[in-house]
């Protein structure tokens, strides 16, 4: 993956159509105020693992000059911008000849998926991020600053993982290797990862003998923490902690300032009370969970940290031994656990539409096919609505995609307040698609009013609302029908009363 860097004073793009009769118009895509234009050229090796090294490259670069004149300064500490727009180009190879071969750029079905998480990630990041659109012709016109180019190649940012796991394994005992290597096997090729990971817990607490082995994941990006596994010694009382809290990733963030990206080893009090010098609120919650001594591991993939692993309460004689065992856990763990998230990625992108946070068409395809061809003798009852939001063509034409965006993000927010615990989909583009699984008709019929109701009282937000009752899963194609034409009906009624908002064909 390449990126070209630009820091700029402002930034635009703009999409060139060519109509049927051959005239070209210009419509500008994305504009930025001061911040960074960014070339993206994704090639077909590249991965989402690759991407994020890209992306927390891309935002730690400090190159905005501060109060002195120095280039310290990153995108957040200036409020910047960013427009990101895809280029195959950069993967030109032009090693041969003179004209240029793009053999090595992604396709279209691969580089887009990259491409669009790459900026999703940079919103979630809280930037505002303005794209082009991919493959179109496009025109850029930018402000250069500086002029201040740099060029990214993945290529050049190096992990060194592989080296860090030959250093692990020089000093290891020959039974601590063994006894590492066969619990972390467990992990592959399962097929319930949550339950293979704790049994490895288990097993790696009771290789270091110690009475509590905990696993937390660190999610960054959303400042969020997770106990992923935990193995106490049976005698163990367990003072609960809840890791999702925002007092608890604060938490564990201010461990870096100890821990680093080295082994923290604790073999008794006098060395505890040097944690309270330095960080009395994490010395107050080891001293509440009875700890007296800990080694901690820091789990780190492509040079992102992603977690912890510690031991406390154990024989002090055997300190090396529990230091060599989490520290290769720690190797095997990493890449386990990035692989697991990358998976549970690539399904929620298949799945799930990013804009709502809806489940996608094809998700909806699937599930109707599930239950038109359930071998299951089980009767189910099954409602099914519609809702379909009204006047989105309008908004998009007088105000814009963007506001047209903000408008299906609130709508679908509206329909996860009134449907917690039923799956709801984005059918199309302004149509909404909720199962009711083994509900009567009667919770069907309450909640479609709710639905009204709450739109009432939105009073921005309209849905022509459809819906259906059948006594079988295996009818939900028969639902599905029944519930559109309700769902038309409604809409046909909706803008007979309000002719005014109806541009549907405009």
């Amino acid at each position: 993956m390449k990126l070209v860097i630009q820091r700029v004073l402002n930034a635009s793009v703009s999409i060139i159509e060519t109509s049927e009769n051959k005239t070209t118009s210009e419509r500008i895509s994305g504009f930025i105020g001061k911040g960074f234009l960014v070339l993206c050229g994704i090639e077909e090796k590249d991965t989402f693992e690759i991407a994020d090294k890209m992306i927390k490259k891309l935002l730690g670069l400090r190159i905005f000059e501060d109060e002195n004149g120095k280039t310290n300064l990153d995108l957040k500490s200036v409020n910047g911008e960013l427009l990101i727009v895809s280029q195959f180009t950069l993967c030109a190879d032009c090693s041969h000849g003179n004209r240029p071969s793009f053999i090595k750029a992604a396709k279209p079905d691969k580089a887009i998926p990259i491409y669009e998480y790459i900026v999703e990630e940079c919103r979630k990041a809280g930037f505002m991020t303005e794209t082009g659109e991919f493959g179109a012709d496009m025109r850029v016109d930018l402000t250069n600053d500086g002029p201040f180019t740099i060029v990214l190649d993945s290529e050049d940012i190096k992990t060194g993982s592989e080296d860090s796991g030959n250093k692990i394994m020089e000093h290891l005992s020959k039974e601590t290797a063994a006894d590492v290597l066969k619990t972390c096997f467990k992990l592959q090729g399962a097929d319930d990862f949550g339950e293979a990971i704790n049994e490895v817990i288990v097993d790696i607490r009771r290789i270091c003998d110690a009475k509590h082995v905990c696993l937390l994941l660190v999610d960054k990006a959303n400042r969020k923490c997770s106990m992923l596994a935990h193995s106490f010694m049976d005698d163990v009382i367990e003072d609960p902690i809840n890791w999702h809290e925002e007092d608890q990733f604060r938490l564990v963030e201010s461990w870096n300032e100890i821990v680093s990206d080295k082994t923290l080893i604790i073999n008794n009090v006098a060395e505890l009370q040097s944690i309270n010098a330095k960080n009395p609120a994490w010395y107050k919650s080891l001293t509440k969970a009875r700890v007296y001594n800990l080694v901690l591991c820091p789990l780190s993939f492509d040079g992102e940290l992603i977690g912890y692993i510690w031991a406390t309460n154990f024989e002090v004689d055997n300190t090396n031994r529990i230091k060599d065992t989490l520290e290769l856990t720690t190797f095997f763990l990493s890449s386990e656990i990035s692989r697991f998230r990358l998976l549970n990625r690539l399904h929620m992108l298949s799945t799930v539409d990013l804009l709502t946070g809806a489940f996608n068409r094809n998700a909806m395809n699937s599930r109707i096919d599930s239950m038109a061809n359930d071998k299951d003798p089980t009767i189910h009852p099954l409602g099914v609505i519609f809702a379909d939001l009204n006047g989105l063509k309008r908004v998009n034409d007088t105000k814009g995609h963007e506001a047209g965006d903000i408008l299906l993000k609130n709508a679908a927010l509206l329909l996860q307040e009134v449907f917690v615990g039923y799956e709801i989909y984005r059918a199309g583009g302004d149509e909404f698609f909720i199962l009711l699984k083994d509900a009567g008709e009667k919770e069907v019929l309450d909640k479609e009013a709710e639905l009204r109701k709450a739109i009432s009282a939105n009073g921005k937000i309209s849905f022509a609302i459809g819906h259906s009752h059948v006594a079988s899963t295996k009818e939900v194609l028969k639902a599905f029908h029944m519930a559109d034409e309700s769902m038309y009906a409604d809409k046909r009624k909706f803008y007979m009363e309000h002719k005014e908002l109806d541009q549907r064909r405009g």
